[in-house]
């Protein structure tokens, strides 16, 4: 049998997005959501760290009974709300995170926009683009409802017309921003529809923590 990989995200459904990432790579998972629901994820991130830190290491160690070692993150937001480092030392297990492709992310464009679940994950998110290239000009949004229209299984090009997505994509253009950073692991489920509608790079870390995941040791650190 495969070694298995926990996927720990903020509700069912990117959790099993994660799982489904990991799985057609070819790797054995199992999810471990820490909410019903988005907006329950949010304030547990925005209220409540220390419910969600202690929510965390329980399914850490809940993963480990089950002959899990290595966890992967599939969350921004749940990344920047909790220490993760703290979390990977606590229990002497590999976890990853989304904040692990932003350093060689930020090297390679000098003009970004993110989309990202909350400020909270904005914040985090631009501190790391910022240590790793000091140059770097970035825009954030912070879109929670997006991810609750993903979350009630809308086809993409619909919740692209209804929030009116074009005119952020024109903004965009108009300014020259030369890549759009999914900074919430719900986005890769509208990146069709946005590579469809701008010529802009759309930039998915998940690639990058699956590098890290392979290569990865508890040496190195998360972000």
């Amino acid at each position: 049998m495969s070694e298995r990989i926990g996927v720990i995200a903020g509700t069912p459904m990117d959790t099993q997005m994660g799982v489904d990432f990991l799985e057609g790579k070819g790797i054995n998972a199992i999810g471990y959501s820490v909410s019903n629901n988005p907006k329950e994820q949010s304030r547990l991130q925005l209220l409540s760290k220390d419910k969600l830190y202690n929510i965390v290491i329980q399914i850490v160690f809940k993963a480990k009974s089950q002959g899990i070692n290595k966890i992967f993150v599939y969350c921004n937001s749940l990344s920047a709300a909790i220490d993760m480092n703290k979390v990977s030392k606590e229990t002497d297990t590999l976890v990853i995170t989304p904040f692990i492709a932003y350093r060689d992310i930020a090297k390679d464009f000098s003009k970004l926009l993110i989309f990202a679940a909350n400020g909270q994950s904005c914040a985090k998110i631009e501190e790391i683009l910022e240590e790793s290239n000091e140059d770097i000009r970035i825009w954030s949004i912070s879109a929670l409802p997006l991810v609750e229209e993903i979350e009630t299984h809308s086809s993409p090009m619909e919740i692209y017309d209804k929030l009116a997505m074009d005119h952020i994509l024109n903004w965009a253009k108009i300014n020259k921003i030369e890549g759009i950073l999914l900074g919430c692991t719900h986005f890769p489920y509208l990146a069709d529809i946005l590579l469809n509608k701008t010529r802009i790079p759309i930039i998915d870390p998940a690639e990058k923590m699956l590098e890290k995941l392979i290569l990865g040791d508890l040496k190195n650190p998360l972000y």
